[in-house]
């Protein structure tokens, strides 16, 4: 049959290991052997799963069976086949009817392929249409079945490519089984192609698409049987439909031609058979299948689709269980578990359940069945319970029809309308009947509230509602509400229904009494007094916190009452005459000033001092002035820790009588009344008065300002001199968002006239609000009332009207942040200015920010009056100089100071350019070489000419002469050997040689000579041509650069390195050293020469690298030293180096090797001195092993084996390899071996014939074991067994008796083979006994082996242990210095043999040299004594020659002797010393030109000395003018200080005294007042009569007294002015004689006398007695300036005069020494002068002497005549300060 055939067709596509595919393989045959039609389980479907058989599923499914494609459904096709063997190539196609073996043969329809032949036993086939290539075959199932395999037999070609798809939804979704194709990876490229791994796996498969064979090609897949897999496969095996899509042909390439139809014809696809094994899918649940209904074919062999289901399952493939059997899973059944449907347990009260998982899981998989529609009141998943209303009742099992009973609870009060406990069970608190009670209900019915709840309702899911009071707001808590309404009884200050809110303006619930506590927010942070109920939060304005929003957030400020203060200084001054001032002008007083003036001419005349045009003069400057002066100044006052702060802002504004100020007004916050007060200080008692107009620019619009009226005020209040602030008698409205211009005339009060020395000083104009129209303050409430009483009962306001404003008390301070944030809706920003305030936070009440130093407003925005310069760091102090400034304020942002003229300079302490030392300005000293000088110092700046210094007395480096003023001589540059500042100058500075007159460089670092013009040593270049230079020798610093010619001056090459180093640079160590020359680190080569390469090696000093230090070795020598071998080498010291071990690799220890004889350590069993050989008494393949030869000596003949086969040489009767057996023939044990009997060797040949046939057997065996191909049985004889084979499966399936007995008659010829196959196996069961009894042995041995093995590697190791020990002992150098002692040795002798013997010898070549020079000698001995004689004769006329020269140099001829002493010649000579060593030539008596120009040499030095002498006393003298002049300005000072004294205490009289007058005339107005009682008069009385005096009547009396006595003493007044005359006359006279510093100390003594004078006349003002005294002093004093004024003249001509002596001091001292470096000249110069020469230099040297001495002595009469002058000069000035120091003290 078709199905049989595929046994051999079956591709496993199960990915299993060897063993299962094995089992598959066998288990497939024997069911194969049966047939597919019987079920695959023996037990039917009770114990396990049950399978329906498998067959062809295309069997009765011919009409599902359809494709795509199929010739000659349309009429006849011709056709034509690819063949070489058929006459016949083009056949018809007509498959217009379906095929009928008689009628109908050319149809091949789709349905032919169903099976493989006809009735007749024809093949048919089914053909698609020439050339289409995409076609598909589709098989439609009417039920689910098992997939196992496909086979398809071809006709043609097999197709190039292919899928194969199945359906498990009757066709929806497809999804391939697998890809075919002849080339996977181009037709099907993203399609792996591989083999199967998993058994869902898609892949591409390439055997079944080659174009061979032809015909009959198949192609087959396999998804196994169903009782044969796991259930993980059935998806991929349950099938609704199978798909083959044929996609391309196979064309033999004529499908690169065209479509001729000639050629279409041969190719398309054709298929004799197709078979879809399968059965019907029943999930293991079935074991027989039945027709589908509907499904009416009944064909013999058809696998029908609907199972006959087992194991209480249904449906046609047994996919679910039957009702009311769910109470387990439906599953597939298994082979040893059939997963039988479970009846569902429902009490009795239903007959349908359903599975539900979830249950089925929580049960632990016991139970998963839920009872639907239980009846008689019962629920739950097995209705084991009571419906909801019910409850079971306790005398009823729950199986009985009547076991629930209905509840009985009120609806109304339980849970779910009645519902009540269905069961009872204490653990959980049930009880059968029991009612569930709502929340808030109790009762057994649950038909009444709980306390504390009202309102019983069905709706509410509690039942009653609590009364939710809130405890804290309910009075009493056993009744919080009322039952049936629920209201709440609330305390006093709560209300709401719960009584859990506050009322407005309360907050915070609590358990207090009232309940709730006030909010008391604050009136003016808040916008309200409402809070926030739970946290009392008042709604807080802008920027203000805290809960009452009393608090002001940081950052922030409340603004005062004086907030909007407007600085005097800041307003617009006018003149009285500006028409913007109220009030009416009054005419200026005509008569004061010239009053006043005529009062001071009068005395002035009385006195007889000024005459009448000096009067109208000083009368016109004095009105000119007065009119001059501005009508409004600014008046800064600088803050002084010790003193009080009186004012506002930088200062005040000085206002003349009758001006004003304007003030313009735009920044109100508030539409309201503003009271206006103006803050001022007086000049004098007088009182003042201020004419206010305020004006708005805009009408008013607000409410509060808009219906007021006029739109301008008029004001005028009397500024009393006893206060220091006024307010206006009338507030003013002003508005926001409009401008007013406020005008105030100042004028002097209850006068006609204004005065023009009349000023008053108005700090500032003040807004201050009216706060009683403010909310808070406004109405009868206590509260405002309150704030009103505390504003005046703390003096609120009071605190703002005076300056400084004192420390407010707290509620002052709570209250004016209120009145600020009505004002402002909140806070004002601190705006504090970052650069000069300490943060950004400022005061809470005023805003005052924390300044830095210096620092003044209330931002900090601007410097204190006196600093300036503001800035991160404040401002700085203006420090204007007393004496030379004229104010001590300075410009705010530069700090410059208003300069006295003569003064400059930021401070004004500076002198005038040109001169220094300020106050006392002198003109800079800079010899003419510099304009400007240090303004402390006197040291010239910027001097010119080349000169620097002090005094601009030297010259600049690079520069020589004297640039000193009169000198005659001026600075002039070096040639070194160019001009500074050229590029061929290479000095430092240079000077001028006094004995040469030459030019001496300093040079720079590098360059050397007299005008460095050549490198110095150590550097290079070409200094001589302008622009070379000389650079350092780049040598590394190996040289030294001190010593000449250490390197090259042109190229820079180094010449003479050091420290070993070489090279142009000395950059390498030089040969035979090694290191690193750059840090001097070059190290002698330790190079062995015994190893190293001898061409690097000269007379046993070998060159090394010289970096490293690594020797060059010879060949196999390693080591820094090449002092040893290389690793495995050995024989060290050769020429050609070391020499290779050449171990043996596997014979061997190691590959290393004897240092010294060579010899490797060889395994056990090798020897030869490379281990390439066995050693005695072992064999082998050194190559691969040696063994021991073990020959028994009792059995062989020697003891050394044959070394190739390891046979021993056996004695006779003994054999074995080694000798130990006895030998065939002979019998006994070894040794005792005796001759077997003589039949032995006939038994002996038959053996060997059976062994060689098994030998032979054995060799055949193996043959088929490696090909699997028995020799002489092929493929024919195979297939022919196969075929026979069939034909008896065939007769024993169709139970034919006579074919069997025939067949088995001819099997009986094979019986031979049979017994032949026993008999071989038996033997083989033998032999394989045999190698299991020697394979227990052959472990044995290993074992024994692996122990044998381990102890040799231990011995192995050991033994390499301790050669190693030995190579490092002898490798460790002391052999090989041996070795090399030895050599070198014999070398000494050798040479040494080689020094004294032989023709080349130096003993020998010692010999002939001398015989040679004594030849010399002989020959030339005459011509030398002849020069010899000469040069004798040449001496002595030099020696004459010297003593003539010694007479004319010295005086005298020099006799020295053997020490250098000469004491026959007193003048010395040549050759002779002193006792100290020096040469001695001339001396006192000698006449030789040495001793004339010592002497010479004396006499200018005696010069010199009396000229120093002279300077020395010029030094002193100048220092005694310093003292004197430094004695007068003491003086001076001390006068100024008793001047300012004086002039302080006079202020200070004249002070009190105005005050005192002030007083009385206050009081004296007082009491004439109408108003005054008796009671205010007494009060004033009270507080004159409390004023303490600073001096009680005692102490009054002794001071009167005192004065009285100094007004006695004061008697001769006149006599010490006549006194004071005289003094001032000598100081005239003085004047006439005084020179240079005079005028300043009499200038000095003056100022003294003057301070002194009005010292005594201030004091004496005090009292009126002593007034006309103390006038006569004081006309004195100006007839002792008058005079001392005109003294000026003569000092300046005095200082002229001074200034002439000291320059003459300086040109004899220039020139004494010019005379000093002349006579150095003369000293070297007379040493070469002849007698007429000298001569002339001497009588040269006395002119200079002369002139020296001349000079002298004027230097010495000037400084004398100076002396003199100041001699009586002091005693004079003495004199004058005697008689002041006398006046102070009779003062």
């Amino acid at each position: 049959k078709p199905e049989n055939r595929d046994n051999k067709l079956i591709i496993n596509d199960i990915h299993v290991n060897t063993d299962l595919c094995v089992f598959i393989v066998f288990l497939l045959t024997a069911l194969a052997a049966f047939g597919q039609e019987v079920p695959s389980n023996p037990h039917g479907c009770t114990e396990g799963s049950c399978y329906p058989a498998t067959g062809n599923l295309l069997i009765g499914r011919a009409a599902n069976l359809t494709a795509t494609s199929t010739c000659g459904l349309r009429g006849p096709v011709q056709y034509c086949i690819v063949s070489h063997l058929q006459p016949d190539k083009c056949f018809e196609c007509d498959s217009r009817h379906p095929y009928d073996s008689y009628r109908h043969r050319n149809s091949h329809r789709i349905d032919n392929v169903i099976y493989l032949m006809d009735s007749d036993g024809d093949h048919t086939w089914w053909q698609s249409i020439n050339g289409k290539e995409d076609v598909s075959v589709r098989l439609n199932l009417e039920a689910e079945f098992h997939f196992t395999h496909l086979i398809m037999k071809f006709k043609t070609f097999r197709p190039a490519a292919m899928i194969i798809e199945r359906s498990a939804d009757f066709g929806r979704t497809w999804r391939p089984y697998r890809y075919f194709a002849s080339n996977c990876t181009r037709t099907f490229p993203r399609i792996p192609a591989k083999s199967l791994h998993q058994i869902n796996d898609v892949i591409c498969e390439e055997r079944y698409s080659d174009i061979e064979p032809s015909t009959n090609g198949e192609v087959s897949i396999t998804k196994e049987d169903p009782s044969s897999v796991l259930f993980i496969f059935t998806e991929l095996l349950r099938i609704t439909n199978l798909r083959i899509n044929f996609t391309k042909l196979n064309t033999l390439g004529d499908d690169l031609l065209d479509r001729r139809s000639d050629v279409l014809q041969k190719y398309y696809y054709a298929i004799y058979e197709l078979v879809v094994r399968g059965s019907c899918f029943c999930y293991g649940h079935a074991s027989e299948c039945a027709p589908v209904p509907g499904v009416n074919t009944r064909e013999s062999g058809m696998i029908h689709g609907r199972c006959v289901c087992k194991h209480n399952t249904e449906g046609l493939n047994c996919e679910r269980c039957k009702p009311f059997h769910n109470d387990s899973p439906w599953r597939p059944a298994e082979v040893e578990e059939p997963h039988t449907c479970t009846e569902c347990n429902c009490n009795g009260h239903s007959d349908r359940c359903h599975f539900d998982m979830a249950v089925y899981l929580a049960t632990g998989n016991t139970s998963g069945g839920v009872c639907d529609d239980c009846q008689h009141n019962t629920m739950g998943r097995k209705c084991e319970m009571c419906k909801p209303f019910y409850y079971q009742d306790p005398n009823r099992d729950i199986r009985d029809p009547r076991a629930c009973v209905a509840c009985d609870c009120d609806p109304v009060g339980s849970f779910e309308g009645g519902i009540c406990d269905s069961h009872t069970n204490l653990d959980t608190g049930m009880i059968s009947g029991q009612c569930r009670c709502k929340a808030n209900v109790k009762g057994q019915r649950c038909d009444s509230c709980k306390n504390g709840h009202y309102g019983l309702s069905q709706s509410d899911p509690l039942g009653c509602q609590p009364c939710n009071c809130d405890p804290r707001g309910i009075i009493m808590m056993d009744a919080p509400c009322d039952q049936i309404s629920g209201d709440c009884s609330c305390k006093r200050h709560v209300i709401g229904r719960y009584c859990s809110q506050c009322e407005p303006e309360y907050w915070g619930l609590s358990n207090d009494l009232g309940g709730c506590r006030p909010c008391d927010c604050d009136f003016g942070g808040a916008y309200n007094n409402r809070c926030m109920m739970d946290s009392g939060q008042c709604g807080c304005r802008k920027h203000l916190i805290g809960r009452q929003c009393s608090e002001v957030q940081p950052g922030y400020f409340c603004a005062p009452l004086d907030f909007y203060t407007y600085e005097a200084e800041n307003a617009n001054g006018v003149p009285p005459t500006d028409s913007s001032l109220p009030g009416k002008v009054r005419p200026q007083a005509a008569d004061d000033c010239i009053q006043h003036l005529s009062n001071q001419a009068r005395r002035h005349r009385r006195h007889r001092r000024v005459s009448s045009s000096q009067q109208y003069q000083a009368a016109l400057r004095r009105i000119r002035q007065l009119q001059q002066t501005p009508d409004v100044t600014t008046v800064h006052r600088e803050h002084a820790s010790s003193h009080i702060v009186t004012w506002t802002g930088p200062g005040f504004a000085r206002v003349k009588d009758g001006a004003g100020l304007v003030f313009t007004i735009d920044n109100i916050p508030y539409a309201m009344e503003y009271d206006i007060m103006i803050r001022y200080e007086p000049e004098s008692t007088e009182d003042w008065e201020a004419v206010v107009s305020i004006t708005s620019v805009q009408l008013p619009s607000s409410l509060r300002c808009g219906n007021l009226l006029p739109t301008e005020q008029l004001y005028t209040v009397t500024l009393l001199h006893r206060n220091r602030y006024r307010l206006l008698h009338l507030p003013f409205c002003f508005e926001p968002s409009n401008r007013y211009v406020v005008s105030i005339r100042f004028q002097r009060h209850g006068v006609a006239h204004r005065h023009l020395t009349a000023f008053i000083l108005i700090d500032s104009l003040v807004l201050i609000p009216k706060y009683t129209e403010l909310p808070g303050f406004q109405g009868n409430a206590p509260a405002a009332e309150q704030h009103r009483d505390d504003m005046i009962r703390y003096m609120c306001l009071d605190s703002f009207l005076i300056t400084p404003m004192p420390a407010l008390a707290e509620m002052c301070s709570k209250l004016i942040c209120s009145i600020s944030s009505i004002l402002h809706d909140g806070a004002l920003p601190c705006q504090c200015d970052p650069q000069g305030s300490m943060s950004g936070e400022c005061d809470k009440v005023g805003g005052q920010c924390r300044c830095k130093a210096n620092v003044i407003g209330r931002r900090c925005d601007q410097c204190a009056p006196g600093t300036y310069g503001f800035g991160a760091n404040g401002c700085t102090a203006c420090n204007c100089h007393s004496d030379g400034s004229l104010s001590h304020q300075c410009d705010p942002l530069s700090g410059q100071c208003p300069c006295r003229q003569g003064a400059m300079g930021r401070r004004c302490s500076d002198c005038q350019p040109g001169q220094w030392g300020f106050p006392s300005c002198v003109p800079c000293q800079c010899n003419g070489h510099a304009d400007l000088c240090h303004p402390q110092t006197g040291q010239c700046a910027d001097c010119r000419d080349s000169t620097a210094g002090h005094h601009c007395e030297r010259c600049v480096d690079g520069f020589y002469g004297n640039p000193v003023l009169g000198s005659g001589d001026h600075c002039h540059p070096c040639p070194c050997p160019g001009n500074p500042g050229s590029n061929h100058f290479n000095g430092l500075s240079c000077q001028a040689n006094a004995t040469s007159d030459q030019i001496v460089c300093t040079c720079r670092r590098g360059y050397a000579g007299s005008r460095c013009d050549r490198c110095a040593p150590g550097h290079y270049g070409n200094p001589e041509q302008p622009g070379g230079r000389c650079l350092p020798c780049e040598c590394n610093n190996n040289i030294d650069t001190q010593e000449p010619g250490s390197c090259d001056s042109r190229t820079g090459e180094c010449l003479r390195c050091l420290y070993h180093t070489d090279g142009p640079s000395c950059s390498h160590c030089e040969r035979g050293y090694f290191g690193n020359a750059l840090v001097q680190d070059c190290r002698l080569c330790t190079c062995v020469p015994s190893g190293t390469l001898e061409s690097v090696c000269h007379e046993g000093r070998c060159h090394c690298d010289r970096q490293s230090g690594d020797c060059p070795c010879r060949d196999n020598v390693n080591g820094h030293s090449c002092d040893q071998c290389s690793e495995n080498h050995w024989n060290f010291g050769q020429d050609g180096g070391c020499e290779p071990c050449s171990c043996d690799r596997q014979h061997a220890l190691g590959p290393h090797c004897n240092l010294f004889t060579g010899q490797c350590q060889c395994r056990p069993g090798f020897g030869g001195k490379r281990c390439t050989e066995c050693e005695p008494l072992h064999w082998g393949d050194p190559r691969l092993e040696c063994r021991e030869c073990s020959c028994d000596p009792l059995g062989s003949e020697t003891a050394q084996c044959d070394r190739k086969t390891g046979q021993c040489e056996c004695r006779d009767g003994v054999t074995g390899r080694r000798c130990n057996e006895c030998a065939r023939g002979f019998i006994g044990d070894f040794p005792r071996c005796v001759p077997c009997h003589p039949c032995f060797q006939l038994w002996d040949d038959h053996v060997c014939m059976i062994k060689r046939d098994l030998d032979h057997f054995r060799y055949t065996v193996e043959k088929i074991l490696e090909s699997g191909i028995s020799p002489g049985l092929g493929d024919t004889r195979i297939k022919e067994l196969e075929k026979n084979l069939n034909k008896v499966l065939d007769l024993i399936g169709a139970g034919d008796s006579d074919g069997v007995h025939r067949l088995v008659a001819q099997t009986e010829p094979f019986s031979c083979f049979s017994t032949e196959i026993l008999l071989t196996n038996g033997r083989l069961s033998d032999i394989g006994q045999e190698l299991n009894s020697t394979a227990v042995k052959d472990e044995e041995l290993k074992r024994i082996l692996n122990e044998l093995e381990k102890e040799l590697r231990d011995v192995n190791a050991t033994v390499a242990h301790k050669q190693e020990l030995l190579d490092k002992y002898l490798t460790s150098g002391i052999f090989e210095k041996v070795k090399k002692y030895n050599r070198e040795s014999l070398q000494a002798e050798e040479r040494c043999n080689a020094s004294v013997s032989g023709p080349g010898s130096p003993v020998e070549q010692s010999n002939r040299t001398r015989a040679v020079t004594e030849e010399l000698m002989n020959v030339k001995k005459d011509e030398l004594l002849r020069a010899l004689a000469a040069q004798n004769n040449s001496l002595n006329e030099l020696q004459q020659n010297s003593h003539d020269l010694e007479r004319k140099v010295c005086g005298g001829h020099s006799n020295s002797s053997s020490n250098g002493s000469c004491p026959e010649s007193r003048c010395g000579g040549a050759g002779c010393r002193d006792d100290q060593g020096n040469h001695a030539c001339g001396g006192e008596g000698c006449n030789g030109t040495a001793g004339v120009a010592l002497g010479a040499l004396d006499k200018a030095g005696n010069v010199s000395e009396r000229l120093n002498a002279a300077d020395e006393e010029l030094v002193i003298s100048c220092v005694q003018l310093q003292d004197l002049a430094s004695l007068t300005q003491n003086v001076k000072n001390q006068t100024v200080n008793v001047l300012t004294k004086a002039q302080r205490k006079k202020e200070y009289f004249e002070s009190n005294n105005k005050k005192l007058k002030d007083l009385i005339k206050n009081i004296k107005d007082f009491l004439n007042e109408e108003g005054a009682d008796a009671e205010s008069i007494e009060k004033v009385a009270l507080q004159v009569l409390a004023i303490s005096l600073p001096l009680n009547r005692t102490n009054l009396g002794q001071m009167i007294k005192q004065i009285n006595n100094s007004l006695t003493n004061l008697t001769n007044v006149g006599g010490i002015v006549n006194q004071t005359s005289q003094i001032i006359r000598d100081a005239k006279e003085l004047l006439e004689n005084a020179k240079d510093q005079a005028l300043d100390l009499s200038e000095r003594a003056v100022e003294t006398a003057k301070k002194a004078l009005k010292e005594a006349s201030d004091n004496l003002d005090s009292t009126k007695n002593v007034e006309e005294r103390l006038q006569q002093l004081e006309d004195t004093q100006m007839d002792a300036m008058m005079r001392l004024s005109n003294l000026s003249v003569g000092v300046e001509a005095l200082r002229n005069k001074t200034e002439m002596n000291r320059q003459m001091a300086k040109d004899a001292q220039a020139q004494a020494n010019n005379a000093t470096l002349q006579a150095s000249s003369l000293e070297r110069v007379g040493t070469h002068l002849n007698a007429p020469d000298m001569k002339r230099f001497t009588q040269k040297a006395k002119d200079m002497k002369k002139n020296a001495e001349d000079l002298l002595n004027d230097a010495m009469s000037g400084i004398q005549q100076l002396d003199g002058e100041s001699s009586w000069l002091l005693p004079a000035l003495r004199h004058l300060f005697s008689h002041f120091g006398r006046f102070f003290l009779q003062r």
